[in-house]
């Protein structure tokens, strides 16, 4: 279970002084500095302008990578992969994969955010879909200053790029994204929803710890949450949907360095760890340090 904290980062940081949000990717084949950002997925754009020395980077430098390339994200073959891999087969939709009580349980708590309709109207698709939705909405319902869809941080930092005329990519594709987020086992997504929906409370206040610790740009702090025993992420979940993609950027990320200066702009999430792109290149002989601007 426990993904959703992940998803919400995803997929995710001690204070603002210490940029510890930007870090700086030097040495080795370098061809100039290159640089990290862990951004919060449902951030909006408002908080590029409070990261000391991130615009300058994305001005400065040669490309800017994210997890996908933004601007693909509504074209036809992005919307039929999320689709495809979003929905539920017939023979197993959630009323399915739980018992009586369970569906009963999912459905009060998302007619608690939709408010019109429960859960028959999402029953076409898999739950780990129906659990992401949830905590869209529950973000959206208890932190409305951090949440608007139509703004997030990781597509204005892409836009920028653009507009700059840098060379703006991804670092996998749609179909890995979504294969990766929706491809557990269906009756362990099942119940990964049904702990979401029973520990509703409890998740919403681990989302404001989440927030409070990136709106104060503490690596440390989030990197607890993530790991928390209780309701934190499991191994086996982190694996797949953090180390695992971790290690298959890596060959474009260094393969970038070499030739020309990137922004590598991901949920913070993946630059912790043991296998997060920032022990990951260090481990290669990359020097990795956190970007620190005195503020006056």
């Amino acid at each position: 279970m426990r993904k959703i904290l992940f998803l919400l980062t995803v997929l995710l940081f001690a204070s603002s002084s210490n940029g510890q949000l930007l870090w700086k990717v030097s040495g080795k084949d370098c061809h100039k500095p290159s640089y990290l950002f862990g951004t919060l997925h449902l951030e909006t754009s408002k908080f590029i302008d409070s990261i000391p020395g991130l615009s300058s980077v994305i001005n400065e430098v040669d490309a800017i990578y994210g997890e996908v390339l933004n601007e693909n994200l509504l074209s036809d073959d992005a919307l039929m992969s999320i689709f495809k891999e979003s929905a539920a087969p017939q023979d197993s939709t959630i009323d399915k994969l739980m018992s009586p009580e369970e569906y009963q349980l999912v459905d009060s708590v998302v007619r608690s955010y939709i408010g019109f309709a429960g859960i028959d109207v999402l029953k076409g698709l898999k739950p780990a879909m129906i659990t992401t939705q949830l905590g869209v909405l529950q973000m959206q319902k208890f932190f409305p200053d951090c949440v608007d869809v139509s703004n997030l941080i990781d597509v204005a930092i892409q836009k920028r790029g653009l507009e700059l005329g840098k060379h703006v990519d991804g670092l996998e594709t749609i179909e890995s994204q979504t294969n990766a987020l929706f491809g557990a086992p269906l009756t362990e997504q099942a119940q990964e929803l049904v702990e979401f929906c029973r520990k509703d409370k409890d998740f919403a206040l681990k989302s404001k710890q989440l927030c409070d610790a990136y709106h104060a740009q503490d690596l440390e702090a989030i990197e607890q949450i993530v790991f928390d025993p209780e309701m934190g992420m499991e191994d086996e979940e982190f694996e797949r949907l953090g180390y695992k993609r971790n290690r298959a950027w890596m060959d474009k990320i260094t393969m970038t360095l070499p030739v020309q200066s990137v922004l590598v702009a991901v949920g913070a999430a993946h630059l912790i760890g043991e296998q997060g792109l920032i022990k990951l290149l260090c481990d290669l002989g990359y020097t990795v340090e956190p970007v620190v601007l005195d503020q006056k």
